[in-house]
């Protein structure tokens, strides 16, 4: 009785205190006052026991109630006790999960989520609020969440599964679940401990995917394979290996090769060793003997080729060697010819930049492999396309086979050479010791130029511009290895061509500045950053100023004043010329407009073209255009040209230039004597004036025949009844010469440099005196 007493107040509530107390009460209300009456008769006797069962009554009741408030206070404290351990516990259980990487759930056994780690927070999206009142089965696909009743019974066990889980997003992520029954408070649980696996997965189907490869790659390309292990065991044999020998792969699996591969000598019938056994034992790639043959299964003869290469594990230890073999036949012969195809280059023969790579990927390995080194060369023949275009694409073809064949020739054994496209070539030099071993290369093939190339009873004089870089000093990849190199090459070209140079990150740097160039180039004609000077040109007999040439100036607000020979380059490549050169030329043909309506006499003024402005269709129209919206009569407008523009395009040029002339605007050739002019075409070329390079002029000091070749242009000038003036001129010696020679006009420091507009007006005031 005791028992189911205690049993019962083991937890004291407020509500069984007073149950309990007016239960007590009631039961002695009724039963002490009946007891009274019937045994005692007295009624004084039976007030004074009543006073006395009062008295017991409030001390009966004192000590329930004390009983019944003591009971319920200790139990409240064991309570909270209780609690406090279980809160230490689970800020201890919290500490350990956040501090996880994986995610942890704890789940009810009715599937809802109690309770789960700062990983699983981060991971599904969802706060931890959302996630505790949240039922497992939302974490799933719906394809998987009928299995969550199988889940619930089995985990308490443990479990181990891989699954996929849904975040918030919606996104999916694969998982490894292991999950585990557990006990809170003396109540079940289940634990999952679950990792992402996607990173896992994602190199698994790399891995199989790569394995996939091979596996076809191997039952489908059309040589015979046999793969052995170090004991020159059988391990794999292809289908066309299965055809030619006649053993299948089940059957030949752990058998010695010689039992699959039978080869003797196909003349004397002599057994021949199978290149395997040397490859094993030399760790190197072997190829078998001419004329050898293979005896398959039934005793049949099949002419064949093969080699045999070892196969290493990473630490390059041989594990094995591969058989690769072919049935000599017409039809390898021509899937030779096509893989050949694919992996050179058409016109010389050379790999192609594909096959190249191929190349140099194998040769880093083996770098990084031995610690060892290796150098990166782009070539770029110099002036090639103006060769190609005076003397027509099939002699450029037949210049860039004799290059090739030069270069192929030079070489050391194991390097490579290789067509990257058009007059650009790459050498890669797989073994060095240091950079002058590189340097040594560049000037035995700088060497190979210095000699003309005849081609069809012409001689033909070339250079090359190269550029080296080195593994692994500049880079230790291949795309950074040819960057780099072809950024070295540019850097050659820079130096005046014919020269080679290796790369620094000085070379970096420039690209760098080149590409700021650009930016700022962008916003330049909108900035108006661009101003016009003029040099005058000067009649020789009279000194009078008879013209002025337009010459750009830029005065950049990022780089301050930037010369035109570091920005009209980058103009030409980007394209940026176009609208340069129409600023330059509405802004000429605008000032020049502008003096003669001050009341100056009226002066031809000559604007440079670029080759990309003469090739624009509009062209004729826009310089048409630009005179009308200027006023400016078409006689004092001037075209400068160089030779290597006027002959590009043959007759289409001569079209052009007939156009400008119907125009009635004057055209000069510019840096006559630099170019491959045609006698022929220069006759027929609707032209005004020759101008002489300022390089022949400054030779007249110099006595490196420039008197001549001065001499020669003035002549052919007169001849052909042209102006001709002379770039350049410095110095009162040129001056006499060429006076001597009847040249026409000059321009050059002697006289002025190119000047503003308004130093050109206090000019003219001067001119006209």
């Amino acid at each position: 009785m005791n028992f189911k007493l205690k049993c019962n107040l083991s937890k004291v509530t407020p509500f069984r205190i007073a149950v309990l107390y007016g239960l007590f009460s009631m039961l002695w209300i009724l039963f002490s006052d009946r007891l009274l009456t019937i045994i005692i008769a007295d009624q004084e006797t039976i007030l004074n026991l009543s006073t006395l069962k009062g008295a017991v009554f409030v001390l009966v009741t004192a000590m329930l109630l004390y009983w019944l408030i003591q009971s319920g206070y200790n139990n409240l404290q064991e309570s909270e006790k209780a609690l406090i351990k279980d809160r230490a516990n689970l800020e201890r259980y919290r500490l350990l999960a956040d501090e996880v990487p994986d995610i942890i759930i704890f789940i009810s056994p009715e599937g809802q989520i109690i309770d789960a780690n700062e990983a699983a927070v981060k991971r599904y999206g969802y706060t931890r609020e959302e996630l505790t009142n949240m039922p497992m089965h939302k974490l799933r696909l719906p394809e998987d969440q009928l299995m969550v009743p199988f889940f619930l019974k089995h985990a308490p066990k443990g479990m181990q599964f891989e699954l996929k889980h849904v975040c918030k997003d919606g996104s999916v992520f694969p998982i490894d679940i292991s999950a585990k029954g557990a006990t809170i408070n003396g109540k079940p649980i289940i634990v999952s401990v679950i990792r992402d696996i996607a990173i896992r997965k994602k190199i698994e189907a790399e891995v199989w995917l790569a394995k996939e490869r091979a596996q076809v790659t191997l039952e489908s390309i059309g040589d015979a394979v046999i793969t052995t292990d170090v004991k020159a065991k059988v391990e794999y044999i292809n289908p066309v290996a299965e055809a030619l020998t006649g053993w299948s792969n089940s059957e030949g699996v752990g058998l010695p090769l010689e039992t699959v591969f039978h080869i003797v000598h196909e003349e004397t019938g002599e057994e021949v060793e199978s290149p395997i056994i040397r490859c094993l034992q030399e760790g190197r790639v072997v190829n078998i003997a001419d004329h050898t043959a293979l005896i398959n299964k039934d005793g049949f003869a099949v002419s064949i080729e093969d080699s045999a290469a070892p196969i290493r594990d990473r630490d390059d230890k041989i594990i094995g060697a591969v058989l690769v073999f072919r049935d000599v036949s017409y039809k390898w012969d021509h899937m030779k010819e096509l893989a050949h195809q694919a992996q050179h280059d058409a016109l010389t023969g050379l790999p192609n930049r594909l096959l190249f790579n191929e190349y140099l990927k194998n040769a880093l390995a083996r770098a990084r492999r031995k610690n060892g080194k290796l150098a990166v060369m782009f070539l770029d023949l110099d002036r090639f396309k103006l060769i190609n275009d005076t003397m027509g694409h099939n002699m450029g073809d037949l210049l860039l086979k004799s290059v090739a064949e030069r270069l192929r020739q030079t070489l050391r054994e194991g390097d490579t050479v290789a067509r990257q496209g058009g007059d650009e070539f790459l050498i890669l030099l797989s073994e060095i010791q240091d950079e002058i071993e590189a340097a040594l290369v560049s000037e035995r093939i700088l060497g190979l130029f210095s000699k003309p190339i005849i081609l069809e009873d012409n001689e033909i004089y070339i250079s090359t511009s190269i550029g080296i870089s080195l593994y692994p000093n500049d880079g230790s990849d291949m795309e950074a290895l040819v960057k780099q190199a072809d950024t070295a090459m540019y850097a050659a070209k820079e130096k005046g061509r014919n020269n080679c140079q290796f790369f620094t990150q000085g070379l970096n740097i420039k690209a760098n500045q080149r590409l700021s160039t650009e930016n700022s180039l962008r916003k330049a004609l909108v900035r108006e950053e661009f101003v016009l000077h003029y040099q005058p040109q000067v009649d020789l007999d009279t000194g009078l100023i008879v013209g002025l040439e337009a010459l750009i100036r830029w005065d950049s607000v990022e780089l301050g004043m930037v010369s035109p020979a570091a920005f009209i380059p980058i103009a030409e490549e980007t394209g940026l010329i176009i609208p340069i050169g129409e600023w330059v030329l509405r802004t000429a043909c605008a000032q020049n407009k502008h003096w003669q309506e001050q009341g100056f006499s009226p002066l031809r003024i000559a604007v440079n073209i670029s080759a990309r402005q003469f090739k624009e269709p509009n062209f004729v129209k826009l310089v048409k255009n630009i005179l009308n919206e200027t006023k400016l009569d078409p006689q004092w407008l001037e075209l400068e040209i160089t030779e290597s523009i006027a002959m590009e395009k043959g007759q289409t040029s001569l079209e052009m230039l007939s156009s400008f002339k119907e125009l009635g605007v004057r055209i000069s050739i510019d840096d006559f004597g630099t170019g491959f002019s045609s006698l022929n075409y220069l006759s027929r070329m609707p032209i005004d004036t020759l101008k002489i390079d300022q390089t022949f002029i400054r030779d007249i000091t110099t006595g490196d025949n420039g008197k001549e070749v001065v001499t020669a242009i003035i002549q052919l000038a007169k001849n052909l009844q042209l102006k001709v003036i002379a770039e350049g001129v410095e110095t009162d010696n040129q001056f006499s010469f060429l006076k001597d020679k009847l040249c026409d006009e000059m321009q050059g420091f002697l006289f002025s440099k190119a000047v503003s507009s308004q130093e050109a007006e206090k000019m003219f005031v001067h001119n006209c005196r």
